[in-house]
């Protein structure tokens, strides 16, 4: 755990900002009331803004997690579930929301394209899949990001040599996507996404984190109880 980041200041902003959000307040006016209160560093910033969120969102989230996807379709925010795993790889800032899906900072922003990192993420993306054997597997790719194609591409051949029926799709908006769909388990960490869909909700990359390594990652929810 950062100790730079999870300071005593952090954790009464921490507190503070739940309380308030809790209480209908604006995200955005808080965050700025509570950063500024407890001089808090944009990092700090972002576990709040990205990692807490009202009892009630918690709640509904809660009840449409799960955590099996054997014999399971799947819909899998791609860019999401890749490069939070690619962030934890690179030592970046990964940290568990008081919702229990596993979020990073947003360091990535599409850099990783050719990189050996995204090649181990994607690695361990499809060792646990074919460990778990889902019925189909559909990546959903964001087309406006430089290099989609080339890694949709990358995934449909991944899926054919790991015997994994499914496919990967480009789309100007895949978050729409993922809310329309009307079977099968989402996958992300994407709030918008999770309160909005009535399907079934799954942080893939939390799974296969603790698949893989021990975690010590910065729990806000631990921390708020």
């Amino acid at each position: 755990m950062r100790n730079d980041i999870i300071t005593d200041e952090f954790n009464k902003a921490l507190r503070d900002y739940a309380y308030l959000l809790n209480r209908g307040y604006p995200r955005k006016t808080i965050l700025k009331i509570t950063g500024d209160r407890h001089l808090l560093n944009s990092f700090q910033r972002i576990l709040l803004s990205r990692g807490v969120f009202p009892d009630n969102d918690i709640r509904g989230r809660m009840r449409k997690t799960v955590n099996n996807i054997r014999g399971e379709q799947l819909f899998i925010d791609a860019y999401n579930v890749l490069f939070t795993i690619c962030n934890y790889l690179l030592g970046r800032m990964v940290f568990i929301g008081n919702d229990r899906f596993v979020r990073d900072a947003g360091e990535m922003y599409g850099k990783l394209h050719n990189d050996p990192v995204l090649a181990r993420g994607i690695d361990l993306c499809f060792s646990y899949l074919k460990e778990k054997t889902p019925a189909r597997v559909e990546f959903l790719l964001d087309s406006p990001v430089s290099h989609s194609a080339g890694l949709a591409g990358r995934l449909r051949e991944l899926l054919t040599k790991n015997g994994i029926a499914g496919d990967a799709q480009l789309d100007k908006n895949p978050d729409a996507l993922l809310i329309r769909q009307n079977s099968g388990i989402v996958i992300t960490s994407d709030s918008n996404i999770l309160d909005q869909t009535e399907l079934p909700i799954l942080d893939l990359a939390h799974l296969i984190l603790e698949d893989n390594f021990e975690l010590r990652l910065p729990d806000l929810g631990s921390l708020l109880a």
